[in-house]
């Protein structure tokens, strides 16, 4: 963490000092990270689910929030959807998405949901 960007030398604290340590990594997420994580449509998903836990999003919804056309949401939920990371339900008004029942997937986000809630930038949402 740097704390001083002013004239002359940087003051660098390391974050553990301070609290929770940010420039550390957390191997035991690295195989979640490897199976789920490709690309960086992937890692939006996962940003967003990871603040939006238990709630069934619609298409419209997470187009708008991540920034996708509606096209390009349905053709790359379905490659998220497959890999069951996510449920899928196809009701009137389209298909809704929600994050895995799964234990083990869930607790994944549970902790990557942590770890981003640290970091300002990522826990607006």
């Amino acid at each position: 963490m740097i704390l001083n960007l002013g004239p002359g030398e940087p003051s660098y604290i390391p974050d553990a000092l301070l609290g929770m340590a940010q420039d550390t990594v957390d191997l035991r997420m690295l195989p979640f990270l490897q199976c789920y994580a490709h690309d960086p449509f992937e890692w939006q998903v996962i940003w967003f689910f990871s603040a939006h836990r238990d709630e069934w999003c619609s298409l419209a919804r997470l187009a708008d929030e991540m920034g996708y056309s509606r096209r390009e949401m349905v053709q790359k939920l379905a490659h998220v959807a497959e890999t069951k990371l996510l449920e899928e339900r196809v009701l009137v008004t389209g298909p809704i998405y929600r994050l895995s029942e799964s234990p083990q997937v869930r607790q994944q986000f549970l902790n990557l949901g942590y770890e981003w809630k640290q970091m300002p930038d990522y826990a607006a949402g």
